[in-house]
């Protein structure tokens, strides 16, 4: 698990878990193959080569024992390539999101809990 790297408590609602998974993003047609930089039960971090632009985005994350997972997300930031060469985008998870993804990610995510 995961706290906030500024100078003040984390103020997200839920903890998030520092984890890498084959993930997709995916605006319009154009999709790209990504991976988890972390992930809580109402959003992710993504990193790629380079994101697609958009205010929403369809993520799809590949979860051990639950196959892959399609959610809308909206994006709340989006950073660069740096040094490392990968860009990063956050995205929170609509509320429209699937159910059965979003049960499926706080399943996986329950069974990583101490």
């Amino acid at each position: 698990m995961s706290t906030s790297s500024g100078s003040g408590p984390d103020r997200r609602a839920s903890p998030r878990f520092e984890i890498r998974l084959p993930a997709r993003v995916r605006v319009g047609d154009r999709t790209v193959e990504a991976e988890t930089v972390n992930i809580s039960r109402d959003g992710v971090l993504l990193g790629a080569d380079e994101l697609p632009e958009g205010a929403r985005v369809h993520v799809e994350i590949l979860l051990e024992d639950h196959g892959w997972q399609r959610l809308e997300a909206d994006v709340v930031r989006r950073s660069p390539a740096s040094g490392d060469g990968v860009a990063k985008l956050a995205a929170r998870f609509a509320q429209v999101a699937s159910d059965g993804s979003r049960d499926a990610i706080r399943a996986f995510l329950d069974g990583m809990a101490p």
